[in-house]
């Protein structure tokens, strides 16, 4: 920097203090994707190795006695364990490729979009029964490819935690300048608030197995899909009173 005056630089003139640069948008993008990764890294080496050691475990045991009468049972929860760790992998892929993707806005209305994802998730797995409620005119310009993938992980986790019985989801929203805040309302079983920090989390569950919990990735899909749309995804709900999630989607420049 050029001294503003001659007598900026006589000697013992005092230094001027040094300007103190704040991080730019960059280096904070740069330190949350590095957070992602790392997130992701210690999520797959714990989840990963899961099916991996009931893979070789149940593999040693059918090469110890090929004959035995519980072979049968060990190559199914081999056959298990593969799916569970295919499922695991496809699951990463679909969060890792989200961030690469090109953005291709269009006008998108998202309640047929709802409607149309929640009859293909029915066709694949018919129970339990999906029933929605959407409100009409849920319109916003965005990507439909990446729009689709929310709606399914938001739908998907709906019927994983119904608790039995129909899932019911109530889709509703409203316009604010230019973005749509869209709430997205099941009457499953709900999470304790408590633990609210790890719902976005990849491989982070609120519930165990045998309570619907899937593969943990999910919500971190469908909160990365917001943020390429310049949103957010929340959340609110109470133990045995469903939750309802909050969307912030922003119209694509």
């Amino acid at each position: 920097m050029q001294p503003s005056s001659p007598g900026a630089t006589e000697a013992g003139a005092s230094a001027a203090p040094s300007a103190v640069v704040s991080p730019t948008s960059a280096d904070a993008e740069l330190q949350a994707v590095h957070a992602r990764l790392e997130a992701l890294a210690r999520g797959m080496s714990h989840d990963l190795r899961a099916p991996l050691r009931a893979i070789e475990g149940f593999a040693r045991q059918v090469a110890r006695d090929p004959g035995a009468e519980e072979v049968p049972a060990q190559l199914e929860r081999i056959r298990q364990a593969a799916a569970r760790m295919g499922g695991l992998i496809d699951g990463l892929v679909e969060l890792m490729r989200i961030d690469g993707l090109p953005m291709r806005p269009a006008p998108v209305d998202l309640g047929l979009l709802a409607e149309w994802v929640a009859a293909e998730l029915q066709d694949a797995q018919p129970e339990p029964p999906l029933r929605l409620d959407v409100q009409d005119g849920l319109g916003v310009v965005g990507d439909e490819r990446l729009l689709k993938l929310l709606l399914q992980q938001l739908l998907r986790n709906a019927r994983q935690f119904a608790g039995g019985g129909e899932a019911r989801v109530e889709i509703a929203g409203e316009r604010q300048g230019d973005a749509l805040h869209l709430r997205v309302r099941d009457r499953g079983i709900g999470f304790d608030m408590a633990h609210a920090g790890k719902l976005f989390q990849p491989f982070q569950r609120l519930h165990g197995r045998d309570e619907g919990a899937g593969d943990g990735l999910g919500l971190a899909i469908a909160q990365r899909v917001a943020a390429r749309h310049r949103g957010a995804l929340s959340a609110e709900a109470r133990p045995g009173d469903g939750a309802t999630f909050h969307v912030v989607l922003r119209d694509a420049q």
